[in-house]
């Protein structure tokens, strides 16, 4: 049963990635510091926070996290709301961090065992709503929560001129 949910679980982050890509084609990072007309976030704001989520995927099956504190504390919830000039991560090294994390990902949970990923992690810093949480657990919480955010993209990508439809 976990092999069917690790495989599920793979494909949705797999699709959520080739959303991001489409959504971010032709994309710049100027593009993505437009500030929406209503209130929301930055597609800059919105792709870091996504990389910073893949971060706890990342923590929750004990891999090497990819974005440097620094660079977190811009992107994580509850953050000072990104403005026009703030020194943000590029878009391209935000997308990077995406592609790697992605990868990292698949290739960890490839190998993973059933007993591995039913264990509740008690190394590094935990989200207090995940404590209690299995790592499988996690990772499915964590993937709804990413999918939430890729929907958001369609909006944006908008806002930065595209008159299109990436999805048909």
């Amino acid at each position: 049963m976990t092999k069917a949910i690790i495989n599920n679980w793979t494909s949705t982050l797999s699709l959520n990635q080739w959303i991001i890509d489409m959504q971010l084609k032709d994309i710049s990072h100027e593009d993505s510091m437009i500030s929406p007309p209503f209130r929301a976030n930055r597609l800059n704001w919105v792709v870091g926070h996504l990389a910073e989520h893949r971060d706890w995927m990342l923590r929750a099956v004990d891999e090497t996290t990819l974005m440097p504190a620094n660079q977190v504390e811009l992107y994580r919830r509850g953050s000072a709301e990104m403005q026009a000039d703030d020194e943000a991560v590029s878009l391209e090294k935000l997308v990077d961090y995406l592609a790697r994390s992605k990868q990292c990902l698949l290739d960890r949970l490839g190998t993973a065992s059933s007993d591995f990923l039913a264990e509740i992690p008690q190394t590094g810093i935990l989200m207090e709503s995940h404590k209690d949480k299995t790592r499988l657990e996690r990772l499915q919480g964590l993937l709804w929560h990413e999918t939430y955010h890729v929907g958001q993209l369609e909006f944006l990508r908008q806002l930065a001129g595209k008159n299109d439809a990436v999805l048909r």
